[in-house]
């Protein structure tokens, strides 16, 4: 998912899903201070919105600020649903009786994007993080042939121990980032809590498996025994784990598959979430399996229906009604 916008799923209602902060009075408070914007247009009032979290929120404190959240929302006219990663996150969320549900965000990726290529295997392992200590990249010293890849930056003066890495110096696009994942023979994932983490979905998609630590925040969801080792958060474990799969490296194709089904099962059941609110609305009855077959279908899956904040201002309500209308 991609944060200072919108995914639009209805028109009529106005049914949107985003990642992060909301811009609420209309756009005269927006909680992320790092970005400029423009008040959202008058014609631009959601009836529903899906938020969805880009971190872990499995305390009480974290869901107590969503339900404050979810009420400003019901007080500005608008009906909130939380969408969880995490089966601790979706227990809290039920105990506080926040609307919502349980649906991991790595289900928006793009799988035609990230697929299966003919590819020379050049690294051991690969990370995608970025550079801050969470992502605790010092894990993977003692992987031989390591390949970071994050925004840019310089990996070696950021962690001294992975001097030996290769790693890029600005941003790789996705389908550069695709050929690398196949260049590898598994992928790292080795912080301690963050968000559902896209890398290790986008992994699975590409055929390699994941060597992660324990975690919390949902990434675990698409692990199997299959394609995924959970390894003590120690260097050694780390790069044992590596050769595990270099001796035995799962089936590309089934890794792949089993992901493919876990994302098409949840986009299913989002769909039909919708469809429900929809109907709800007095929009009429819609076919979840159509909904679906639409959001994410490539090249684009469901990148087509987004649209960043500033961009809103491009449209009219009749133009907006047109390109985003199901």
């Amino acid at each position: 998912m991609l944060f200072h916008g919108f995914y639009i799923f209805s028109t009529q209602p106005l049914i949107i899903s985003f990642l992060g902060s909301y811009p609420f009075f209309g756009g005269v408070v927006y909680e992320e201070k790092k970005i400029t914007y423009k008040p959202l247009p008058k014609w631009f009032r959601p009836k529903h919105v899906l938020e969805h979290i880009p971190g872990w929120c499995g305390t009480p404190k974290q869901m107590l600020l969503r339900k404050i959240k979810s009420t400003l929302h019901t007080l500005e006219g608008r009906t909130h649903h939380l969408m969880v990663n995490a089966s601790d996150e979706e227990e809290l969320r039920k105990r506080f009786l926040v609307r919502g549900a349980h649906f991991n965000q790595n289900f928006y990726i793009n799988e035609h994007l990230y697929e299966i290529l003919n590819e020379p295997k050049l690294y051991d392992a690969i990370y995608t993080a970025q550079l801050n200590q969470s992502k605790r990249l010092w894990l993977a010293k003692n992987v031989e042939k390591l390949m970071v890849v994050s925004y840019g930056g310089d990996l070696h003066a950021f962690c001294p121990e992975l001097k030996h890495a290769d790693f890029n110096k600005s941003f790789l696009p996705r389908t550069e980032l695709a050929k690398k994942y196949n260049q590898s023979y598994v992928g790292l994932i080795l912080s301690a809590v963050e968000g559902a983490n896209l890398a290790s979905s986008e992994y699975l998609l590409c055929g390699i498996p994941v060597i992660s630590t324990p975690s919390k925040g949902g990434r675990d969801e698409f692990f199997t025994p299959e394609n995924s080792i959970i390894v003590p958060p120690e260097p050694q474990a780390v790069a044992q784990a590596v050769q595990t799969f270099k001796k035995l490296a799962p089936e590309p194709q089934k890794i792949r598959e089993q992901t493919l089904k876990k994302m098409n099962d949840w986009r299913l059941a989002y769909c039909t979430y919708i469809a429900k609110l929809i109907e709800q609305e007095g929009g009429g009855k819609k076919q979840p399996e159509a909904m679906m077959e639409k959001f994410f279908a490539p090249p684009n899956g469901i990148q087509s229906r987004y649209i960043k904040l500033d961009e809103l201002h491009n449209f009219d309500l009749q133009e907006f009604n047109t390109v985003f209308s199901i």
